[in-house]
This record gives C-alpha cells, structure tokens and sequence, in this order.
C-alpha cells in the first residue's frame, strides 16, 4: 500500500488488511465515524477498544525527524471502493486546503480500518500545528468523509 505525494511514494501499514480482517468480525463498540490516534500500534482484536482508548493520544511528538501515526477508524459507512484517502487539513489554514493526504487500500465492505504513516516536515507538516485528520474519499467532486480525529505535531 502507498500512499503518493508529489509521486514520492509513502509506506503505510504492512497489517492493515490483517487488521481490517480481524476487525470485521467485531461489533462496533466506538462511535460511527470517530478515528482513534495512537503513538503504537493496537491490534483490533475482541475487546480492543477500552485499550485503544486508553492508548489514543492528542500530541503526537517527532523521532528520528518525522512523525508515525497509529490509526483505527470506525467508518461511519463501508466506503463501497478499495481505495480511500487519509487526508490532513492544518486547522490554522483559512484555505481549508489539505496539507497532505496518503492513499490506502481497504476492503469495500470495511467498518474498522487500521494502520499508519510517517510523514515529515519535507511534506508540508509544521510542529506545533494542529490538524485535522479524515479518513474520505471523493464522490461526484464532494468529499465523502468517514471518520475524522484531530492531533497537534510536537
């Protein structure tokens, strides 16, 4: 899975359909929609959600020069296609333009979706900003958004 800036290619989470898999088969505990940021990874497994609460951060600090994110999403819909985008918007940009946005590959029928990316200053992230994170998709030129979360780069 890739997800593409400027055609440099991205690594995202080698247990994403591991994850999406084992995922399936679980009840929805979280909300519909609601995206859980972790600085490790959480292994949706039955009765995962009480330590992916525990685990969820809202700062998220740089190592080696660039940040990792840990995500799993609660899709408030399958999103129906296998690709979806993890957009992020810089909540101080008037613009309301993403900063920059990571394709990834998923089940159509997909409710839970698990992964990560590490991404860097080099691709438009500043310290100290806040952003908001979407996992979405377009449809007819709309963007169709299934689950959102918010974290601050440190």
């Amino acid at each position: 899975m890739r997800g593409l800036k400027n055609g440099a290619p991205l690594k995202l989470g080698g247990a994403v359909m591991a994850a999406m898999l084992a995922a399936s088969a679980l009840a929805l505990a979280a909300t519909p929609g609601s995206l859980f940021i972790t600085a490790e990874p959480v292994e949706p497994t039955s009765g995962f959600e009480k330590e992916l609460k525990s685990k969820a951060r809202q700062v998220l600090e740089m190592k080696n020069d660039q940040w990792t994110l840990y995500f799993v999403a609660f899709l408030k819909k399958p999103p129906g296609v296998p690709d979806v985008e993890l957009v992020f918007y810089d909540v101080a940009d008037k613009e309301h333009d993403p900063t920059n946005h990571f394709g990834i590959t998923t089940q159509p029928s997909a409710k839970i979706l698990a992964s990560n990316v590490s991404f860097g200053v080099d691709q438009g992230f500043k310290a100290g900003h806040k952003y908001n994170v979407l996992i979405t998709r377009l449809v007819g030129g709309k963007e169709d958004v299934y689950a959102r979360g918010q974290i601050t780069l440190k």
